[in-house]
């Protein structure tokens, strides 16, 4: 898989956050390339009931300010896994509704 790189001050090169380069493909995924099935799959990707939980039970350690670093890093993750599933799921909707499909 390519990776995009940005120049920093120094000239030197950097990977692009792995979060931000796969909403970058996302954005410019084209939907009319879906097939019906494909976004109706999309579209079923959750998180499953344990996630869920760890997730709210992160979230509210966070809200009284008790998280550890460890922590705080693994409830990023589940806030960016849960952006590009929103998405995700907003892509794959659109391309049921140019398609004429409801779901």
């Amino acid at each position: 898989m390519a990776s995009e790189r940005t120049a920093t001050r120094t000239g030197d090169a950097k990977l692009e956050p792995i979060g931000t380069a796969v909403l970058g493909q996302l954005a410019d995924l084209d939907i009319r390339s879906l097939s019906p099935e494909t976004a109706r799959k999309f579209l079923a990707l959750r998180f499953d009931r344990s996630h869920e939980l760890r997730a709210d039970a992160l979230s509210e350690k966070a809200s009284e300010g008790k998280l550890t670093a460890d922590e705080q890093a693994e409830l990023d993750e589940y806030i960016q896994v849960a952006d590009l599933l929103s998405i995700l799921h907003a892509r794959a909707s659109d391309a049921l509704l140019i398609a004429g499909i409801t779901w």
